[in-house]
């Protein structure tokens, strides 16, 4: 009985490590920030899962719990393609300190812990920090790594700066109406 019991652990041991053999895990933190031309107020809900999807090329999110996705406390989601797909865990969302975490896990590759928190600068100025602490474990654990080198994290802020104030001027401009920005062609 004894070796039997041996023989299954040995057996449990080998398992064990073949998994673990792909890759040594690790871990990277990153914090970035960029300013945005708007209030607090509305630089906030931008982060949200649904939020996202107004600035995000393909940004899909699809709710686990509950049936809608909501932008509250232990909302669960998942997003990205077949083979890619993340389930999301929303940890906090407050939007009296405009401060939002979010726990991400894509099952064969890493995890991630995002803290997003906008700050006031003014009537119409917001500072938006993120910060990323990504654990990734699997044979492109150190891709993965690579991939969040200080020159791409400064790019990726730049990047969602780029295309967060381009969706705001968009939008800024449909709430215009049809003819704004176009001069003023009528006679006196």
């Amino acid at each position: 009985m004894i070796t039997l019991k041996l023989i299954l652990a040995s057996g449990l041991i080998a398992v064990a490590n073949a998994v673990f053999a792909q890759g040594t895990a690790q871990q990277v933190s990153r914090t970035g920030s960029f300013d945005l031309p708007c209030n607090a107020d509305t630089a906030f809900p931008l982060f949200s899962p649904e939020g996202e999807r107004d600035w995000v090329k393909e940004w899909d999110p699809r709710p686990v719990f509950p049936d809608t996705i909501e932008f509250t406390r232990d909302t669960v989601f998942r997003e990205g393609r077949p083979g890619e797909e993340a389930v999301w865990t929303i940890v906090d969302a407050d939007w009296q300190t405009h401060r939002a975490e979010y726990v991400r896990l894509a099952p064969n590759s890493h995890t991630a812990r995002i803290v997003v928190k906008i700050e006031l600068l003014g009537a119409e100025r917001s500072r938006v920090v993120v910060s990323y602490t990504v654990t990734a474990f699997g044979q492109n654990a150190a891709s993965l790594v690579t991939a969040f080198s200080e020159e791409a994290y400064a790019a990726k802020m730049r990047d969602w700066q780029q295309q967060i104030s381009a969706y705001l001027e968009n939008r800024k401009l449909r709430e215009a109406g049809p003819s704004a920005g176009r001069p003023n062609t009528e006679l006196r």
